[in-house]
């Protein structure tokens, strides 16, 4: 004969493999933007040329990072390809006068932003940005970045307007 028993609370996470509840769903998104803004703020890349740096430091990090490097010259400056052996690409571009006005990534990992920023790197955490989970949007005093990336995919690009050379839509130098 059957007995019958108390009735047991039944956990609905337990029950249902599909069962999210908001609390859940939150907190995920929290962490997945909290790993995406730690990878902006501090990568695991060595140094390269800083924002709003010389020329020099360009050549410099190319040999620090044992990086294979490619120079386009033009009147409006020089563009530098950097490939680390990671397959990070780092992309600087030098002002005719020798000052590097952009940067741009895009690789398996993300750079240093402390390094590639410098001085400009203080404004991500004093300017609100706007984006998503995976996505960075800032406009600050005299720079901006925009960033995006997941998973062993990286990419974004950050210069100061003031310093860009007049004549160039940085749409295509991006190319």
């Amino acid at each position: 004969m059957l007995e019958e028993s108390a009735p047991v609370a039944i956990n609905p996470r337990e029950a249902s493999p599909t069962f999210r509840s908001p609390r859940l769903r939150l907190g995920r998104a929290a962490s997945g933007a909290a790993a995406l803004v730690l990878a902006f703020l501090g990568g695991t890349t060595p140094a390269e040329a800083t924002l709003g740096g010389d020329g020099a430091s360009v050549i410099a990090n190319e040999q620090n990072l044992a990086a294979e490097s490619r120079v386009e010259r033009a009147p409006s400056g020089e563009r530098h390809d950097l490939t680390l052996p990671s397959g990070l690409l780092i992309r600087e571009l030098v002002s005719p006068s020798g000052v590097v006005y952009a940067i741009a990534w895009r690789g398996p990992r993300m750079p240093n932003l402390r390094e590639l920023l410098g001085l400009y790197f203080a404004q991500l955490s004093t300017h609100t940005s706007r984006g998503s989970r995976n996505r960075l949007i800032l406009s600050g005093d005299d720079f901006e970045i925009r960033a995006q990336g997941h998973q062993h995919s990286f990419a974004g690009r950050a210069w100061v307007p003031s310093r860009v050379p007049s004549g160039v839509d940085l749409d295509r130098v991006w190319e």
